[in-house]
């Protein structure tokens, strides 16, 4: 008897089939139809771990019964049971790839497996899976303390027949000997009287025979007769004879063609003609078939595109009158202006061949910076020992539209204030302007006792809350005589 063995995690009563650790899921065991086994299931006490089912929760366990259906019904029979008198309990050690394993082990013999029932509901076909067996335990009072239950065992049918196979014959062909067969094709052989043959028909043969060919050794069919039937007409010798004219009168005659001769005749005679002459065609058609010369084309001679030889073609005489020239020199346009005002417009840096020529905004106590503008010169000599630093617009230029920072930009300038004495002081923003000082010197000396022009780096950037939403930084650069 054939022992079955499988894994089911019985901490519930629809148990789990599970591999050999408890780590994944298994399908149930397959059974044959008429093939007596025996049924080892092997219980764990949780959906994981090797722990096996505790012994002492199925001590009071005194007869067991399994059962195994499709159905549900009450009112039909089982497909199968096991030998419920010799159903077991025991707890065993097994060694699967080198680590011993304990488990609870039920084995359910099961010697009754071809029951009409289980027939007929597997009919002919292969395989069902839908299977389920249940295991029930009871007491000594017959109550029942313990049941399982495992769903999706496959029952295989037998592989049945009414008789042995039969052998075929061996006279008969397998497919693939008849399709080497045909495609080794066919040799004839033919004959007058069918006694003797030969490889080449001939018109007397009445006779073909066949055999496979490549094999020399092979039977040849019988014989088959040819059918024949009436004579036909001979055939009759015919000759085509073709000649060339420049009429249709045949003047000019000529085997030969050329494009001069543009009419053709043909005659068919039964008898060669060695030498064929005008004579010959005198009944035939002449037809033309080439056109006449055309005008207008092939070369061109110099008469046709310079009528008056003076070395200029004649459409190109045409051109120099026309109202209107694809180009013409400089030399032949009349009424040009002397001077030409340029349109105001923009470049951006990437069209200013220059880019190092920045351009110089010179103004009295600049209080607007330019975007088209990145120095600023103060045209009012400070005289005071204070500078002031206020600025309160950018615009895009001189009389241009007002600029809105964006988050993210930062705007530099250079702002040079000339001054006549020592600076003691630098005054930052106003309530117009949100400026603050990154490095602003005490004091400014003047460079050599002379007006000397102090310069500072002016940053414009983005601040929210700030007056216009501009914060301006001031940081002193540096100085120069001037």
């Amino acid at each position: 008897m054939q022992n079955i063995i499988f894994y089911v995690a019985a901490n519930e009563t629809l148990a789990a089939v599970r591999d050999y650790a408890n780590a994944k899921n298994a399908t149930a065991p397959t059974l044959v139809r008429g093939a007596a086994c025996c049924l080892k299931m092997r219980l764990f006490a949780n959906s994981d771990g090797t722990e096996p089912y505790p012994m002492e929760d199925l001590s009071s366990v005194v007869s067991w019964s399994w059962a195994m259906d499709s159905d549900f019904d009450a009112a039909t029979a089982y497909k199968l049971v096991g030998d419920n008198e010799k159903i077991t309990l025991a707890s065993i050690e097994g060694e699967i790839d080198g680590e011993v394993l304990s488990y609870t082990e039920i084995s359910i013999p099961m010697t009754h497996m071809n029951t009409a029932e289980l027939a007929e509901w597997l009919g002919t076909r292969e395989s069902q899976n839908t299977l389920a067996g249940e295991l029930c335990g009871y007491d000594a009072s017959g109550e029942l303390i313990f049941i399982l239950q495992v769903k999706s065992f496959t029952i295989r049918n037998r592989i049945t027949s009414l008789s042995d196979p039969l052998d075929l014959a061996t006279e008969y062909l397998t497919e693939a000997q008849v399709r080497a067969l045909i495609a080794a094709g066919l040799e004839c052989q033919f004959s007058v009287s069918g006694d003797e043959w030969h490889d080449k028909q001939s018109a007397s043969d009445l006779f073909l025979r066949l055999r496979s060919r490549g094999n020399d050794a092979g039977v040849w069919s019988d014989p088959i007769q040819l059918l024949t039937g009436p004579k036909g007409d001979p055939g009759k010798d015919s000759f085509c004879y073709v000649a060339y004219a420049s009429d249709a009168a045949g003047t000019g005659f000529s085997l030969t063609p050329s494009n001069a001769l543009k009419f053709r005749a043909e005659i068919h005679v039964a008898e060669e003609i060695p030498e064929p002459g005008a004579e010959d065609f005198g009944n035939a058609v002449w037809v033309k078939y080439l056109g006449d010369d055309g005008q207008g084309v092939g070369d061109m001679v110099k008469t046709v595109y310079d009528t008056d030889d003076d070395g200029k073609v004649n459409a190109s005489q045409e051109a120099d009158h026309s109202a209107k020239a694809d180009s013409v020199p400089w030399s032949g346009i009349t009424d040009k202006p002397s001077t030409y005002t340029p349109a105001a417009h923009e470049h951006t840096m990437s069209g200013i061949s220059d880019p190092v020529f920045q351009k110089v905004y010179l103004v009295a106590n600049p209080k607007t910076l330019y975007l088209d503008s990145p120095i600023v010169k103060n045209t009012s000599v400070n005289g005071s020992g204070t500078i002031e630093l206020e600025f309160t617009a950018i615009q895009t230029k001189v009389g241009g539209s007002a600029y809105s920072i964006g988050m993210n930009e930062m705007l530099t300038w250079e702002y040079h204030v000339p001054c006549s004495v020592r600076v003691t002081g630098v005054s930052l923003g106003s309530l117009n302007c949100s400026m603050v000082g990154i490095h602003i010197p005490e004091t400014l000396e003047l460079s050599n006792n002379n007006r000397t022009y102090h310069v500072f780096v002016i940053r414009a950037l983005r601040k929210d809350g700030a007056i216009n939403n501009v914060c301006f930084q001031a940081n002193y650069a540096y100085s120069y005589e001037g």
